[in-house]
């Protein structure tokens, strides 16, 4: 069997940022405790030796609230598990307002390689606005002490479309991206989520219009890729050889499990998931089956967020559709492969549905 991803939801946040519907909570009371014991009891409910793994991925949530102990622990029970092979790409999701002094330390002696810090924004007022409480300088002194852990892959998140962003806000937080040095960027455009506080508030925030959000895609993705950051990925840019290779196997159509609350798995060729629900979590409730994963609708619409698009044979009817004029300036299409262009890329779940 090919090596699979693994992925460890972390579902606590010290505050919740007013575009978030992921799911997490506050870590209050002994909920770490119970949050590594019960994962534990997950991951060796699912130990098998004979399934290899090339990337583990820690998400959240904040898994950087984690006491560095609690997380090296969590790492060894995964390698007690599976087996991880010596090249695998380990990664985790850090707020630079946590405790990295300690945390990443720990992190790096447990095995840790890859780095993605929420930043969102170089620009103290944006940040502001979305919830984040670390400012510029607290960013730069996280990617220090990344780096004095040995920690070189690292990826920082951008927001596009974010209250009172400007070309010019957006280019501060692009120097600022450049300037770094890192060797990956995840570029997210804004989406108002039903359910968080932005959503409840869409009258009163001041959001960059559809035109001016479309020019700020296309000023990030110019500016990153002239930096040397290639666009593999809708949302994506990476120096070569440090693209994810854990979020790869998402849009590859690839097999991972997930461990935690919310936590999907596509593995042996069926779908399921964890339900959202920290009692459920606790309480060691099943998995939610999800149904049967890997055909060929799925994979030409998870290809599609890729630069490369979907390599191999195009059907007739679905080559012609592409081809259609009205489609033209989205799509490119030959005998054996189909991908989005740019502007492609700014209206792909429309196109996607389109083509399918």
């Amino acid at each position: 069997m090919e090596p699979i991803g693994l992925y460890l939801h972390v579902p606590f946040c010290a505050s919740r940022c007013p575009y978030c519907d992921f799911f997490t909570q506050k870590p209050v009371g002994d909920a770490l405790t119970v949050y590594a014991e019960t994962m534990k009891t997950e991951l060796r409910d699912a130990r098998d030796k004979q399934i290899r793994a090339d990337s583990v991925y820690f998400g959240g949530g904040t898994p950087s609230v984690l006491p560095g102990d609690l997380f090296a622990e969590l790492l060894d029970t995964v390698r007690d598990c599976f087996t991880v092979t010596d090249d695998a790409e380990i990664t985790v999701e850090c707020n630079p307002s946590s405790d990295l002094e300690h945390f990443l330390p720990a992190a790096a002696d447990a095995g840790v390689n890859r780095v993605s810090l929420g930043m969102q924004s170089a620009v103290d007022a944006e940040r502001r606005k979305l919830g984040r409480l670390a400012d510029r300088k607290r960013v730069e002194e996280a990617l220090s002490i990344a780096r004095s852990c040995g920690i070189e892959n690292l990826s920082l998140d951008v927001m596009l479309g974010v209250p009172g962003q400007t070309r010019r806000s957006l280019e501060e937080t692009l120097a600022f991206v450049v300037d770094s040095g890192v060797p990956h960027v995840s570029a997210y455009m804004l989406k108002l989520e039903e359910g968080t506080v932005f959503y409840r508030r869409a009258d009163t925030l001041d959001l960059p219009g559809e035109d001016l959000v479309r020019d700020l895609y296309l000023q990030t993705i110019e500016t990153l890729e002239t930096a040397g950051l290639r666009q593999y990925e809708i949302s994506n840019f990476a120096r070569p050889g440090f693209e994810s290779r854990h979020n790869l196997k998402y849009w590859h159509c690839e097999e991972y499990l997930g461990f935690g609350p919310s936590a999907h798995s596509f593995f042996r060729g069926e779908r399921f998931y964890r339900k959202p629900d920290w009692d459920a979590f606790a309480a060691g409730e099943p998995v939610v089956p999800d149904g049967s994963g890997g055909s060929f609708e799925e994979r030409l619409m998870l290809a599609l967020r890729l630069t490369e698009g979907y390599r191999g044979e195009i059907p007739a009817a679905l080559r012609e559709k592409a081809s259609a004029p009205v489609l033209r300036p989205y799509v490119e299409v030959g005998d054996d492969f189909l991908r989005l262009t740019k502007e492609g890329f700014l209206v792909s779940n429309t196109v996607i549905a389109e083509l399918l």
